[in-house]
């Protein structure tokens, strides 16, 4: 599976970072280890510091400060070096660029440097665009959008060969729009992502995978899933009991005994348990089987085969995708739609006549699948192709996500129970293809309304890789669940039960 290079940046809010403790940044920065950090929003000493005392091995930009006197920051990624704060213009044409202005006023000035060629970028990797404040202005009135400082971006962009993406530090993190915009009269197509730094939708920390095309992704994950209130059963109110008997950090409360967890006001000794266990899932990163019942049923001992499917949205049209990875091959097979973007039947038909001649007697696995992928196929099948609906209703189908999360099986290390955040707990390394679910519902959406112009069809390789990175990683996830050690809560932790080491003891 092809990768691109990617550089990860962690972009923390500054009016989150002003009520989030020491050991959450550090939680945070441990969890997902970026390349470099982001403090997007207001200009704040106190937040930048914060910030550099969690990663200090790591660079930090939050060009709001006017760092070393200038209102420009210039750094640049290479998978040798890392990312590095440059000063001089020469510039490796592979390497990728992240420029940051201290203000929207700054645009211009950085434009004249681009084109004069006092400022350069690498040609062969693109150049990501931090602007602190920029923010989407809406029109109630009218309900169009206005894009700031719209004319800068695009000479900025036009200057440069390469792909420029700019990083929107007042959108939220699950912004991401391609504006169209004209300069010396003609068109540029100018990628905004948002880096969270707004109350819409909640304070949020977000990873965001920044590829040499220009693509980027990004993993957003709540503020308060990170110290102490990442814990099962953890709100507020026992956190601050917890800081009360010195536990600052996850692992500190891995170390106390089940017996003193329970004096806290509102935790029994079930809840204790499951803290304490919780603790130690997230401290090791090893999943907790709580059931000696397997989640799937197969055949011949041959493992299950992993589908994921693709769609231009979450009430779909089209099921535009079907990816199915056979771990017994490890192989990858991909049905896509590019052709008939408004008629689903052909890709569902190519993909139920594969699959029901060559692995009709295989188990199925999939994450959700019961809430998204098996209810759309069936749903679609029956529309469209019903001759295969007795069929598809024979094969064996299993949903890991309900198994381990709904049905409380396991505890996962994720600091969500979304797929890439518990494989990357796991272990899984992604292929950072610079993708999102929501993008490339988007970019099938343009390319069905325009499905005559090359200019709108989707970078089908990416998408297919997209789709094979998370079939890929629902099998990591499902063997480090069959893999993981049965134990009871109350024998995990360094604490164990009463306060000593305790051992794994199997069921």
């Amino acid at each position: 599976m092809a990768v691109d290079e990617s550089v990860a940046v962690l972009s923390l809010p500054a009016s989150t970072l002003e009520r989030v403790s020491r050991a959450t940044v550090q939680d945070a920065v441990q969890y997902f280890s970026p390349d470099c950090v982001t403090i997007s929003g207001i200009r704040t000493g106190n937040a930048y510091a914060l910030v550099r005392d969690s990663a200090p091995n790591r660079p930090v930009i939050h060009p709001q400060l006017g760092h070393g006197g200038g209102p420009i920051e210039h750094y640049r990624y290479a998978l040798e070096t890392g990312v590095r704060e440059v000063s001089d213009t020469a510039s490796s044409a592979e390497t990728i660029d992240l420029l940051a202005v201290q203000s929207r006023d700054v645009l211009s000035r950085l434009e004249t440097q681009l084109t004069t060629g006092e400022r350069q970028t690498g040609d062969n990797a693109a150049t990501f665009l931090f602007v602190p404040q920029l923010t989407i202005d809406w029109n109630p009135t009218t309900l169009s959008t206005t894009l700031p400082n719209a004319e800068q971006l695009a000479a900025i962009s036009a200057t440069l060969s390469e792909p420029v993406t700019v990083l929107a530090g007042g959108q939220p993190a699950e912004y991401y729009h391609e504006w169209t915009l004209t300069h010396n009269c003609s068109s540029v197509r100018v990628p905004i992502a948002g880096l969270g730094a707004t109350t819409r939708g909640g304070s949020k920390f977000a990873q965001y995978t920044c590829t040499t095309r220009g693509s980027v992704a990004a993993e957003a994950v709540d503020s308060g899933r990170f110290g102490l209130t990442a814990l099962n059963g953890v709100g507020q109110a026992t956190a601050q009991q917890l800081h009360q008997r010195g536990c600052e950090t996850i692992d500190d409360v891995r170390n106390v005994a089940v017996s003193d967890l329970t004096d806290l006001s509102g935790v029994g000794r079930t809840t204790a348990e499951k803290l304490h266990a919780h603790a130690e899932v997230i401290e090791s990163g090893e999943p907790l089987v709580l059931t000696n019942n397997t989640p799937v049923k197969t055949r011949d001992g041959r493992p299950p085969v992993c589908l994921d499917i693709e769609t231009d949205g979450l009430s779909p049209s089209i099921i535009w995708q079907f990816g199915v990875y056979d771990p017994a091959t490890d192989s990858h097979q991909a049905f896509i739609e590019k052709q008939h973007p408004t008629n689903p039947k052909p890709v569902l038909e190519a993909f139920m006549t594969w699959f029901l001649a060559t692995h009709g007697d295989r188990t199925v696995l999939t994450w959700n699948g019961h809430g998204f992928d098996y209810r759309y196929i069936t749903q679609f099948l029956n529309r469209y192709c019903p001759a295969y609906v007795d069929a598809w209703d024979d094969i064996w189908t299993y949903d890991l996500y309900k198994w381990a999360v709904r049905d409380g099986n396991v505890l996962l290390p994720g600091r969500t129970n979304k797929l890439d955040h518990v494989a990357r707990a796991l272990g899984y390394e992604s292929a950072g293809t610079g993708l999102t679910g929501a993008q490339t519902a988007v970019a099938y959406q343009s390319f069905m309304r325009n499905p005559d112009d090359p200019e709108r069809a989707p970078d089908w390789d990416r998408h297919e890789a997209y789709c094979e990175d998370d079939c890929r990683a629902l099998w990591h996830v499902y063997e480090a669940i069959t893999d993981a050690t049965r134990r009871d809560m109350t024998d995990s932790g360094a604490g164990g039960a009463d306060g000593r080491q305790a051992g794994l003891t199997d069921f």
